[in-house]
């Protein structure tokens, strides 16, 4: 007997699952799969889980086509593994059927728009992050040594006292601690 599985995502632990859950449970779906982790997370543990247990003729429903791959590499992976396997997948979003040469259409040309869309997201993050750069902007850690922090930091290594005790005694913060640290050792060994 094939089954209906639902697979439901939110890239953060704050974010609502209740619509997609929604839409799956009208489209028919027998059993739903949910994580709450980011797209790009390569841990899915339920679809996983999901994944281990279909069978030739079942069906996998998502709410949303974004909510089930990586990227679009991994959807177009993981759609053609479903039809290998003889699963079918519908996208209620797109109205999207696999089980149609028009489906399997609409899917590929949907998940090369959503990865473009992704592409032209970072190219415009990074253009942004060049203009900032341009204008002088600093991003990131500052440059160069704190010396009042890199004497609190050293003067509590001599005591042999450890990274999260320097940290707490001092104030600076863990990675200014380790950063400063490595660098008295590297003094040290000249």
């Amino acid at each position: 007997m094939s089954l209906i599985f639902g697979y439901a995502r939110v890239s953060s632990i704050d974010q609502n699952l209740d619509t997609q859950i929604e839409a799956l449970e009208k489209a028919g779906c027998q059993e739903i799969f949910t994580d709450k982790v980011s797209g790009v997370a390569t841990s899915r543990p339920a679809l996983d889980k999901m994944l281990d247990l279909l069978r030739p003729g079942d069906t996998i429903i998502v709410a949303r086509l974004t909510r089930l791959g990586r990227s679009r590499d991994h959807l177009i992976k993981l759609v053609t593994e479903f039809g290998e396997k003889g699963i079918h997948f519908k996208a209620l979003d797109l109205n999207i059927d696999t089980t149609t040469p028009m489906g399997m259409l609409v899917f590929t040309i949907f998940a090369a728009l959503a990865e473009y869309d992704r592409q032209t997201i970072k190219e415009r993050t990074k253009a942004g992050i060049e203009l900032a750069k341009a204008k002088g902007k600093h991003l990131g850690r500052r440059k160069g040594v704190d010396i009042v922090s890199y004497v609190k930091v050293k003067t509590a290594y001599e005591k042999g006292m450890s990274i999260a005790d320097t940290a707490r005694m001092t104030g600076v913060s863990l990675a200014s601690v380790k950063r400063y640290r490595n660098m008295i050792k590297k003094s040290n060994l000249t």
